[in-house]
């Protein structure tokens, strides 16, 4: 079963990665807000890994950025099926 410090760096390994696909493209802070209809409050806390991403709004990140939501993941030790 996992730790809260497990889920905690899970948390701050997929915001890392959407972090990184966002450097990658080049997508602002307030680029993405406004693509996700969020605050850019509510998606700083998120990119930061303070609060962690609902399933709908990292899918939702997956379909602006153009890449698999699985992405994400790639570097949390969790293998998504």
């Amino acid at each position: 079963m996992p730790t809260n410090d497990d889920l905690r760096r899970t948390v701050e390994a997929i915001a890392a990665e959407v972090r990184a696909e966002m450097a990658r493209q080049q997508k602002s802070q307030r680029d993405m807000a406004a693509a996700l209809g969020m605050p850019q409050q509510v998606l700083q806390i998120r990119l930061v890994g303070r609060r962690s991403f609902r399933a709908e709004e990292l899918a939702l990140v997956a379909e602006v950025l153009g890449v698999p939501v699985t992405n994400f993941f790639a570097h949390t030790g969790e293998h998504a099926a």
